[in-house]
């Protein structure tokens, strides 16, 4: 039996998680809910890196996920928009505590999208370039081949902590373009956001994974003001129904 746990809020590591699960025989879940316990022989673990480092979400499922099979092949997965070093020590760290060791560990350069601060820049070569990386991935760990983790550079680790915190979605503004279709509510991962009076109130439990903003139908979702006029992302490969019924469906 295989588990491939995910966190996602553009469809690109939902993509990731996909391939993989479809070349092992696994099944992927969400990195969301209470406790879980797995006694899987292959585990896996993919997400996003977000300011070099491990989204807080993340970081929080894998230290309270069970792991009873401690001969499990355990492996873990980054999308990313550069190469990141060390980004993987964190859960390799984690794991270690439990007394589970991470036996392989990739990245996959995907599309940036980090609007406050880059545009979405995609393109067919590219996602060409990231099936290619998958596919390799998907390949290693159906082979079940172990490799090095490094740990994350004390630079980087201070650079994560930079990422905002659960309060940064005060910072977000909904434009009067907002149609109340409450997308957003239902495609947040961290079940932050409740509608009231017909719009989007924000519940200070931010992940500031962007999922809301990106996926708005009407690009009404803005952050500081950075983000206006910047075309949004979602994986060509994941609908807006993918990650809705991923993310909260089973609510």
């Amino acid at each position: 039996m295989a588990t491939v746990y995910c966190f996602t809020s553009t469809g690109n590591s939902l993509y990731t998680a996909n391939t993989i699960a479809d070349k092992i025989g696994g099944k992927v879940l969400p990195m969301r809910g209470g406790p879980a316990v797995c006694n899987d022989d292959i585990i896996g673990f993919v997400f996003p890196c977000y300011f070099w480092g491990l989204p807080r979400m993340v970081g929080r499922f894998i230290s309270k996920l069970q792991i009873t099979n401690k001969d499990a092949y355990v492996f873990a997965v980054v999308t990313c928009g550069g190469p990141v070093p060390g980004v993987l020590g964190p859960p390799k760290k984690i794991l270690k505590r439990k007394g589970v060791r991470l036996r392989y560990g990739e990245r996959v350069l995907s599309v940036t999208n980090y609007l406050p601060e880059y545009t979405a820049k995609d393109s067919q070569a590219l996602r060409q370039d990231i099936k290619a990386q998958i596919d390799r991935i998907a390949e290693a760990v159906s082979r079940r081949e172990e490799n090095r983790i490094k740990a994350l550079p004390a630079l980087n680790s201070l650079i994560s902590r930079a990422c905002p915190g659960e309060n940064s979605d005060q910072y977000f503004s909904v434009a009067p373009q907002c149609t109340h279709c409450a997308t957003c509510q239902k495609v947040c991962p961290a079940g932050n956001i409740i509608i009231e009076g017909g719009k989007p109130d924000f519940q200070h439990t931010c992940e500031h994974c962007l999922a809301c903003l990106h996926n708005c139908p009407v690009q009404a979702i803005d952050w500081k003001g950075k983000t206006q006029g910047k075309a949004r992302y979602r994986n060509v490969h994941i609908s807006l129904d993918n990650l809705i019924t991923f993310n909260r469906g089973a609510e």
